[in-house]
């Protein structure tokens, strides 16, 4: 008589009695296990996409990167497409376990492209690395378990420049998957929405130099005081401008700021700038000194933390919008005038202006209500998505990113696997919200119908979870937020790439659980294709 793998057989007495052999460890166990073998290499992978920054479009480093780790080092377990769906950084892995037809199947999506000037601060490459990571401890978990199913992980470049994913949805990257996943590295453990998005950029031209930058922030101090007055229509909105000169990105609140004045003196604008900068403006510094390039110029120079063009937070432009005005106020007669260091014979300047909303449907007329105040104060020709004239109505459109909803079922699926704390650690500090923090082109994926006049959310093309997860340590005081260069740090560090494990391992017990359950993947899936009055 053999003896099983599972149990050992004995008789007695004429009797065959099966003595139990170790019970089989949980899928929680068998994760953090599959996780020791897969993890370390992925790790590898991540630091150097944070050591090596790469914008939007131009991710060919990180991509070659992931592309030979699953063609190489782990030949035969994925079919791999470098420069997939005519996107030349874009790549998708696919892996499949049994042949039978059809497999049930789970998405992920990894995204890697950088920021200008602070490199990885928003954290991407902590994004590939749970990406590729939860679906390659899903493969190995569905073999060693002999279950069916096909895991697929896509490689998603440009999410800063807004519209990556977009690109992929018509290409059809997506397809045949209804279920999506990705995990971005945050300030807090939070499952929320995320705004609907675009940009506005006002083009400003004058005929001399200091007309053209009077009238831009003139312009940029209308829409100040609008958002300050709560004028902005929609939930949620705001509105903020950022300066293009040098490098610079609509959703990244500039670190650094220069304006010159002239027609007053040296000890006039430092005093207005001090009276100025008070404790809302946090970390925020500033030099006045005379500028020898400009008879009676003044070279004021403002340096910041940066940070999320959401956040709406007083920081380098926006002291340089409150000096333009107190200075303005307190002219008297003086010859007052305004340049760019540096540049003082441009007769143009162009602002693009950040703007998001809550909801999708809201977005046009924020974005209208934003145009207004410019008009106000200027003629600039305002272009919105590229382009003169109103957004477009469309959610598939590139001049705007719509919002991503929150999906019925997976929040509370996840929130049972993270309860586990001995394996999920005692860090977290999980809740659902309905606050939305900043934007993600993730939601091309979604394609969320959402009821214009209730908000409701009536049905998705597909179920997109989207959860943010805490990379701070618990003894730092503050945690920066995305897109501030100190986030880079911890995107970097060992403790944010911990947890980036823990959230690979939840999320692929999560998906490993909808791969084996029916009743999970119909309940997840509900929201797919529903109509408004199913």
């Amino acid at each position: 008589m053999k003896a099983s793998i599972l149990s050992a057989v004995a008789v007695l007495t004429g009797h065959v009695v099966a003595k139990p052999g170790p019970p089989p460890p949980s899928l929680a166990s068998r994760l953090q296990n599959i996780s020791a073998s897969i993890f370390p290499d992925l790790k590898a992978i991540s630091l150097d996409i944070w050591n090596h920054p790469e914008l939007g479009g131009n991710e060919h480093h990180a991509h070659d990167l992931v592309v030979n780790y699953f063609s190489n080092q782990r030949k035969g377990e994925w079919k791999v497409t470098p420069h997939a769906h005519g996107m030349e950084t874009s790549w998708p892995g696919a892996s499949r376990y049994s042949c039978g037809k059809p497999l049930p199947a789970i998405g992920f999506m990894a995204e890697y492209d950088a920021l200008p000037e602070v490199g990885h601060a928003c954290g991407h490459n902590q994004i590939t690395l749970v990406g590729t990571a939860a679906a390659s401890m899903v493969r190995r978990a569905l073999i060693e378990l002999d279950l069916p199913g096909r895991v697929v992980v896509v490689g998603t470049p440009d999410e800063e420049g807004g519209g990556g994913k977009l690109n992929l949805v018509e290409a059809g990257a997506f397809d045949g998957i209804d279920i999506w996943m990705m995990a971005h590295p945050s300030a807090t453990d939070v499952i929320s929405p995320f705004k609907s998005v675009t940009d506005i950029k006002a083009q400003f031209r004058r005929d001399t130099h200091n007309e053209v930058i009077r009238e831009a922030y003139s312009a940029m101090l209308a829409v100040k005081d609008l958002v300050a007055a709560n004028g902005l229509p929609g939930t949620a909105s705001t509105a903020s401008g950022v300066v293009n000169v040098g490098v610079f990105a609509a959703n990244v609140a500039q670190g650094h700021i220069a304006l010159g004045i002239s027609g007053t003196t040296l000890e006039k604008v430092q005093e207005t700038v001090a009276s100025s900068l008070d404790d809302t403006y946090h970390g925020v510094s500033f030099t006045a000194v005379p500028d020898a390039s400009v008879a009676g110029g003044v070279n004021l120079t403002v340096l910041g933390p940066g940070g999320h063009g959401s956040e709406g937070d007083n920081n380098p432009l926006t002291l340089t919008i409150e000096t333009f005005r107190a200075l303005n106020a307190d002219a008297q007669g003086e010859n007052l005038a305004f340049y760019l260091p540096g540049n003082t014979t441009s007769s143009g300047l162009d602002v693009t202006f950040d703007i998001r909303t809550r909801y999708t449907v809201e977005l046009s007329s924020v974005v209208e209500a934003v145009k207004a105040a410019i008009g106000s104060v200027s003629k600039a020709v305002i272009l919105t998505g590229g382009h003169e004239g109103p957004l477009s109505d469309s959610t598939t459109s590139h001049d705007h990113t719509p919002s991503l909803e929150v999906t019925s079922y997976l929040p509370d699926a996840f929130l049972e696997v993270t309860k586990q704390a001995e394996l999920y650690g005692e860090n977290n500090d999980w809740i659902v919200s309905d606050k939305a923090p900043a934007s993600t082109d993730a939601s091309f994926v979604q394609g969320a119908v959402v009821d214009p006049k209730t908000y409701e959310l009536v049905s998705a093309a597909r179920a997109v979870f989207h959860p943010s997860y805490n990379i701070c340590p618990p003894e730092m005081a503050s945690c920066p937020f995305n897109h501030e260069p100190a986030f880079r740090e911890l995107a970097g560090a060992e403790f944010g790439l911990g947890q980036a494990e823990i959230m690979s391992r939840a999320l692929a017990e999560l998906a490993v659980k909808l791969l084996e359950g029916k009743k999970m993947m119909k309940d997840a899936v509900a929201i797919v294709g529903k109509k408004k009055h199913d």
